[in-house]
């Protein structure tokens, strides 16, 4: 008895805080089914607790029971809840499962790929229809831009499975599965986003728009953190001094900061390693890292920041499903470090190894380029 009294008063503790009947029924579950006895004291107990949640844990127990005593109890403590005026449903009579069965209609599908250098991402939605294919939707989105372009067309089940094969196949870039609902989220904040611009949107999408609609959910964080909590990666510590080693791997190699916004200081990096006046290479080496400094103040000072933080966080989530759990940490750890202000004396490794690789890399095309141009020297 004082086990069954103790499981009453977590019960009542749970309905006050606000949980639902089915996870409490979940709680009890694993208890029942094994003593007849402690089945139908449970069950008398549960109407001292007069609420429409205790009457429906109760109809979940009827329907799990085996024992004719037990279910002669359990409809005993629900007539006491009604007659204390606790609403009731009446339980359907059971009946045979019918020949003609529904089809089953299987859930929405999504898929992502990572950001590029730009920051686009492309993103699938297959939203499948009741006794035939479904409606398949593809598109690339830009945190800056919103969305770039869209299409979707009504397939078969053959032609969708193909669709899906062949895509992973030619996409130059791995795809994870993603919940639909996401996937769906971040469509409508692309599309969002363009009628901001007030440019024009994808024809596709307007009419596809409340397919979208009622598969997607709003979420206030990237979906990362259902999967990795913020305490995974609270000693950062410890990850930031490698948030450089990120840009050394496949999914980051193509990542470089616009040439348009690089490109001045790529030409002061050039200037100084060109400089008549001879310096010795301890005194050149400060000259670079205070341009590279000067970089990252100017360009990271402000809303940029906070866009990259955003895309590491998404990248975090492409890794963790392509089961490379400890890069998926340390893209967090970078990410998180990048709500904080700028700090020169220590600055984020991800982004200061982000602008050395992009005005290195901007140097070196230059030099190739000039190399391949045809001289106008005269050879003798």
């Amino acid at each position: 008895m004082e086990i069954i009294q103790g499981l009453i008063e977590k019960i009542q503790v749970d309905i006050q805080d606000g949980k639902s009947d089915e996870e409490i029924f979940q709680s009890l579950q694993s208890l029942l089914g094994k003593d007849p006895n402690f089945d139908g004291h449970l069950a008398e107990f549960l109407t001292t607790l007069s609420d429409p949640k205790t009457a429906r844990i109760l109809q979940r127990m009827l329907k799990i029971s085996k024992e004719k005593k037990v279910q002669k109890m359990i409809k005993r403590s629900l007539y006491r809840l009604r007659s204390k005026g606790i609403s009731v449903e009446e339980a359907s009579p059971k009946k045979e499962a019918s020949i003609l069965r529904p089809v089953q209609v299987k859930p929405p599908k999504g898929m992502s790929g990572g950001f590029d250098s730009l920051g686009q991402r492309f993103l699938l939605l297959v939203i499948p229809h009741s006794g035939r294919g479904g409606t398949v939707m593809e598109g690339v989105i830009s945190d800056t831009l919103g969305l770039v372009n869209f299409s979707g067309e009504e397939m078969t089940r053959k032609g969708v499975r193909i669709f899906l094969e062949e895509i992973q196949k030619k996409s130059p870039f791995p795809l994870v599965e993603m919940e639909a609902s996401y996937v769906g989220f971040l469509f409508a904040q692309a599309y969002r986003s363009i009628l901001e611009r007030k440019e024009a949107v994808p024809q596709d999408y307007l009419r596809l728009k409340s397919e979208i609609e009622d598969v997607k959910k709003e979420y206030e964080r990237p979906l990362i953190y259902s999967y990795l909590p913020s305490d995974e990666v609270a000693g950062e510590d410890r990850w930031l001094g490698r948030g450089g080693d990120l840009l050394k791997g496949d999914l980051f190699s193509g990542w470089r900061i616009e040439e348009d916004l690089i490109r001045r200081y790529a030409d002061e990096v050039r200037e100084a390693e060109e400089s008549k006046i001879v310096l010795h290479p301890t005194q050149k080496e400060a000259r670079f890292q205070g341009i590279y400094q000067k970089a990252l103040s100017e360009l990271f000072s402000g809303e940029r920041r906070f866009l990259y933080k955003r895309r590491l966080e998404e990248m975090a989530y492409l890794l963790f499903k392509l089961g490379k759990e400890e890069e998926a940490k340390l893209s967090l750890a970078v990410a998180r470090d990048l709500e904080k202000p700028l700090n020169l004396i220590q600055p984020n490794p991800f982004l200061l190894q982000l602008i050395v690789k992009s005005i290195l890399t901007l140097i070196a095309e230059a030099n190739e380029k000039r190399a391949k141009e045809p001289s106008l020297i005269v050879k003798p």
